[in-house]
């Protein structure tokens, strides 16, 4: 009876507990103590199939902000682009720490730049971007490089074409072409045909520590994975340090040649991101930010940030014009015209004169939307979130694959529409895949100029036809970020 009573008094005390916690946040599906939403949450993941479709009609319920309660924590989505402006660009600095994976902190040792916070995050945030400006990120330079590597993987497609035709696997095209773009970036070394084994290598390493993280890794508590899934958590880290190990073996390289003095970092041409920071360490020695270790992570990171998002986009983009060939023809009239047909490569300072292939650009942003689910940010105070009270402790994001199929914002968002931008000249500013606030991304100038100059100068060289089928289905629907789609298509020489 004693055992009965104190349930059913425990019971009630974390029920009107819940009801409590619940009032101080905007609206949601009923939550129980404990578990939250994740019953609900389950099943509309297996019925709608998928993560965006299940946000989607959370969103369409409860509004363009909403709370879901995953476990015992509750999580705001905001799935509008106004509120989303106002909390995270606004007050960007009250929303400048992620939330992040436990057992990712651990086998990260807090240090990098996508799984840190506070003053070592800034600090390699502030050092990157000012290495990225002095390196011509953004600038003509950069530009150079990024063309440098694309008429390099054009001439091999050259050179297997049979009466002017190359049919080739576009993830095998881009991912070496932007593999290569940011490898020389980062420790200047661009893949050729003979070093492409070193690519893929890295590639290879990158998609399986990726793919060993689950949803149960990012919440489970380090110790509990050490304890009772030790195998899960050695596979996680032996994974990462894989993965880090290949990416910046170039650059562990140069550390020995600079040892040896076969090697001198030249301060007034310096070559990659790898000689700006042992410039940094050489002239201030090793500290807690900057050192070997720190290096290694940091160009993982930069890795992961500069390759797969972009080449995804790619890839999904391609898909959609071949399954829209009219606006591949529209956007190389347009390119055409501009290039006093196709006498000079497509150039950065030409973005103002390319209204509709900027469009298509951001519709196939839009539509790519790289992240199921978004970064979550700490929220430390209590606070009003487009009039709605948000208690501290609560996490909140951006949460951008929502946004980008909300009907009060983009009109029929299934469709591939890029005169919805042509309409409204603002509207293309609501596409945000980088995301905003602080915690954006930090090679988005890069990748900006790589799709404008990449999707660019393919449509002036080649048509492209499809080879094999097309689809839009999401490969992974579950996981927190999209795949690309195994397309094949036929490179035609113009």
């Amino acid at each position: 009876m004693f055992f009965v009573l104190f349930f059913s008094v425990l019971l009630g005390y974390l029920i009107v507990r819940q009801y409590q916690k619940v009032s101080r946040l905007p609206p949601g599906p009923i939550s129980l103590p404990l578990i939250g939403n994740l019953p609900q949450i389950i099943y509309y993941l297996w019925s709608t199939g998928g993560i965006v479709s299940t946000l989607d009609l959370f969103r369409k319920r409860y509004g363009n902000i909403f709370t879901l309660w995953v476990g015992p924590i509750p999580h705001v989505s905001i799935a509008d682009y106004e509120t989303s402006h106002e909390v995270f660009v606004k007050n960007a600095g009250k929303y400048a720490d992620k939330f992040h994976a436990p057992v990712m902190r651990d086998v990260r040792n807090d240090i990098g730049v996508l799984i840190t916070n506070g003053d070592h995050w800034q600090e390699m945030r502030r050092f990157s971007l000012q290495a990225f400006r002095n390196m011509g990120v953004g600038k003509d330079i950069m530009e150079t490089r990024i063309m440098e590597e694309l008429d390099a993987r054009c001439s091999d497609i050259d050179k297997l074409a049979t009466n002017g035709v190359t049919i080739t696997h576009a993830s095998e095209f881009f991912d070496l072409t932007v593999g290569s773009i940011i490898n020389s970036i980062l420790v200047g070394k661009r893949f050729e045909e003979d070093t492409k084994h070193e690519f893929l290598k890295i590639k290879e390493t990158m998609d399986a520590s990726f793919e060993t993280f689950s949803p149960f890794d990012m919440t489970a508590p380090v110790w509990f994975l050490k304890t009772f899934f030790k195998h899960r958590y050695d596979k996680i880290w032996s994974a990462q340090e894989t993965a880090k190990n290949f990416a910046a073996a170039e650059a562990i390289k140069r550390v020995e040649s600079i040892k040896s003095g076969k090697y001198v970092i030249d301060e007034n041409n310096l070559q990659d991101y790898t000689d700006a920071f042992l410039l940094k360490i050489q002239k201030e020695g090793e500290s807690k930010d900057f050192n070997i270790e720190t290096l290694k992570t940091m160009i993982i990171d930069l890795w992961m940030t500069g390759q797969e998002t972009t080449t995804t986009t790619l890839i999904s983009g391609f898909n959609q014009l071949l399954l829209h060939p009219e606006v591949m023809i529209k956007a190389r009239e347009e390119i055409l015209k501009i290039t006093e047909n196709g006498s000079r490569h497509l150039s950065l300072t030409d973005r103002t004169s390319t209204p509709y292939v900027n469009a298509v650009i951001g519709e196939i942003q839009r539509h790519a939307s790289i992240l199921n689910v978004s970064f979550w940010k700490i929220n430390k105070e209590f606070t009003y979130m487009g009039g709605h009270p948000v208690d501290a402790g609560a996490l909140v994001t951006s949460q951008l694959s929502a946004l980008h199929v909300n009907e009060t914002v983009f009109k029929n968002p299934q469709e591939f529409n890029p005169e919805r931008f042509i309409r409204d000249g603002k509207l293309l500013q609501k596409v945000i895949p980088f995301g905003v606030g602080k915690r954006n991304c930090l090679g988005e100038s890069l990748a900006k100029a790589e799709l404008y100059l990449i999707f660019g100068n393919l449509l002036l060289r080649y048509k492209f036809e499809q080879h094999g089928k097309l689809s839009t289905t999401e490969l992974m629907p579950y996981s927190a970020g999209k795949r690309p789609f195994k397309l094949e298509m036929k490179f035609v020489k113009i």
